[in-house]
């Protein structure tokens, strides 16, 4: 593997896992706050789109960076380069190829079905590890000692307000609105 090409494969990683962690982001989102239920098609839309995003960017990075290596070139023509203006010229070229060829694989990956599965399988199971964390971190913090002073007073008044909430969103599902 060449330096370009290895340059390009960690462009992808970065990008790849960008994207993971935007559908995780979402998963989340649509968990927590809308109450919705994993739909994997929605979820992929959402990679594509990502992917697609980062594709239609290294392509207008690729256009300014060629503009800039342009610009540097006519301006020295003339006059001649310095060692410095050589090596700007030879990355800038560089940078281009490499904005290029990130697009070209982003695009790849947004139109093959596998991988955009792969990358939501992934972010599912990202998300569930967070909520997982995240609940048992709070079930933590919510743990009552049953030898505590006012144990019995408070455990009644807890069951009250779980019941509450309990029954007002049983409530709101089956009369058609969703919490």
């Amino acid at each position: 593997m060449n330096a370009m090409e290895r340059i390009i494969d960690e462009g992808l990683l970065i990008a790849l896992s960008a994207v993971r962690m935007a559908v995780k982001n979402h998963i989340i989102v649509g968990a927590l706050r809308e109450h919705d239920n994993f739909d994997e098609s929605s979820y992929e839309a959402v990679a594509r789109d990502e992917l697609l995003h980062l594709a239609v960017q290294n392509e207008e990075d690729a256009v300014r960076v060629a503009q800039e290596r342009r610009e540097l070139a006519s301006r020295r023509w003339s006059q001649g380069f310095t060692e410095d203006e050589r090596l700007d010229l030879g990355r800038l070229a560089r940078r281009r190829r490499a904005h290029k060829g990130l697009a070209l694989i982003l695009h790849t990956v947004a139109n093959d079905d596998e991988k955009l599965a792969t990358i939501v399988e992934d972010a599912q199971h990202d998300a569930s590890y967070e909520i997982r964390k995240a609940l048992a971190a709070r079930l933590i913090r919510q743990t009552i000692d049953g030898h505590a002073p006012g144990y019995a007073r408070m455990r009644e008044e807890r069951i009250k307000y779980l019941l509450a909430i309990d029954f007002a969103m049983l409530r709101d599902r089956t009369s058609g609105t969703n919490p």
